[in-house]
């Protein structure tokens, strides 16, 4: 017979008349699943191959005579329940008892509850930071697999996000900017030849950390391994002001990559665009007088040799001027892009203003992943606790794919994002009912997004053979 959970306590509830009848609630359904989406989470794990490598990575130091729960049984349950909507530990309490968990992860419904709350506890601090560093390969690993055979270009964004924590976390820094204590996690992302954005990998830092600790080393070890991979591919580094400083600039001239990243105002550029601020001033003007009644701004876009007292050489700056309510709100982007390869300044300035697709990844990211839910004590902990976070975003990313490829063009699928996949396509009841030869999952017949379901997981069950594990789909 299945191994079901414990028999709640809590007793039935009795309702009104909501019919011809009264309905009385209870919790003694047995196997049954509220999350069906883990299986379509299973199958993109398997297409990507990603726990097992991510296992794999791990040094297990745990006797093996004592050990109950296997390192990849362990990772498929915390991502999984990651990626479910389930980020606290403290979740698996009960959920280890699910049966199409278990199935998922490679057990029967029948076999023993997967691991609880303290044993994920446990293996999330024991990671070291040797166990960091061979998870990097992993993470990269997928990302270059995602660029094709031949990519033309690959756009670099980084940006930081703020993760408010209580204080007492290892690493954890009060910073006036966000008035509070918090880390400031830094986010990698790579799209590909104008495709969509994928997540890279993100590196924990300390709640006061400048924007670009730690941008330039995963960029050096990043752009290496991309040109030992596609030696002809043009590569493209974009981020925010906090990023136009010496130190970013030197490293990505010093990789021979290009850049474009917005730059900080100050007295010299207001001087040096003066004309650019003037030319927007008189455009919005005459727009005024002849438009009084549509929208009065006007941009005017320029360029400049410029170079701050921190830099070893002039660069090229774009400048965008713009009327704004009354007032000039000019912004300034350097960039070694050339006006001879077309990079005009119009065309500059769009590709940066292109930052804001991957401001909704990080969005996605810790919005809807909560990646922000980082509470394990100490720093390595929750290093790791961030890469199991990017891991279960790996995982919908390719959900994401396979969505594209089953739906039609202008289906709204095609752009969904975490929380509306988790919503329709994972949030499903499935009864789970163990055969001889299969587990047979049974959704809901009223379920009106079957069509949709069911041609994704046939999509994602195109993958190498995983655990072995067969399910016969009733929808």
């Amino acid at each position: 017979m299945p191994v079901s959970a414990p028999t709640p306590t809590l007793p039935a509830l009795t309702l009104p008349s909501l019919a011809r009848k009264g309905v009385t609630v209870d919790f003694e359904g047995g196997d049954l699943s509220s999350d069906a989406g883990f299986l379509p989470l299973k199958l993109a794990d398997e297409q990507l191959g990603l726990t097992a490598a991510i296992a794999a990575a791990i040094e297990d130091l745990r006797d093996p005579a004592k050990v109950q729960h296997e390192a990849l049984s362990l990772l498929c349950e915390r991502i999984y329940l990651i990626a479910a909507g389930y980020e606290d530990a403290i979740d698996a309490q009960t959920l280890r008892h699910d049966p199409l968990l278990k199935a998922t992860v490679g057990r029967t419904p029948a076999d023993p509850a997967l691991a609880g709350q303290s044993t994920l506890s446990r293996f999330e601090n024991s990671i070291t930071r040797a166990d960091l560093q061979r998870l990097g390969p992993v993470f990269l690993e997928v990302f270059l697999a995602r660029c094709g055979p031949n990519p033309r270009e690959i756009v670099l964004d980084f940006d930081p996000f703020v993760d408010p924590a209580h204080g007492a976390q290892q690493g954890v820094l009060f910073n006036g900017h966000y008035d509070t204590y918090c880390y400031l996690p830094l986010y990698l992302c790579g799209r590909v030849d104008g495709g969509r954005e994928y997540v890279v990998g993100a590196l924990l830092r300390g709640g006061t950390a400048p924007a670009t600790k730690g941008a330039r080393f995963l960029l050096k070890y990043i752009v290496r391994a991309l040109r030992v991979r596609f030696p002809d591919v043009q590569i493209i580094v974009r981020g925010d002001s906090a990023f136009g400083v010496a130190k970013m600039l030197r490293t990505c001239n010093h990789l021979q990559v290009k850049y474009c990243f917005g730059l900080a105002r100050n007295a010299a550029l207001g001087r040096h665009s003066a004309d650019i601020q003037a030319r927007a001033a008189a455009a919005t003007a005459l727009r005024q007088k002849h438009c009084p009644r549509r929208a009065p701004a006007r941009r005017a876009f320029g360029e400049f040799q410029y170079a701050a007292g921190t830099w070893r050489e002039t660069e090229r700056v774009i400048a965008k001027g713009e009327v704004t309510q009354g007032d000039r709100n000019t912004r300034y982007v350097v960039t070694n892009l050339a006006a001879a390869d077309g990079w005009t300044p119009r065309r500059v300035y769009l590709f940066y203003c292109g930052r804001g697709n991957p401001e909704n990844r990080i969005k996605e990211f810790k919005v809807d992943l909560r990646a922000d839910r980082l509470s394990c004590e100490f720093r390595l902990a929750n290093q790791f606790r961030l890469l199991l976070h990017v891991a279960a975003y790996h995982l919908y990313q390719q959900v994401q794919d396979a969505l594209a490829a089953v739906t039609e063009s202008n289906s709204e699928w095609r752009g969904a994002q975490v929380a509306t996949i988790r919503e329709k396509l994972c949030k499903v009841a499935a009864r789970v009912r163990t055969r001889c030869r299969t587990v047979r999952v049974s959704l809901p017949s009223s379920y009106p997004w079957a069509g949709v379901w069911r041609a994704l997981v046939l999509h994602l069950s195109q993958a190498p053979a995983g655990s072995g594990q067969k399910f016969a789909l009733n929808t």
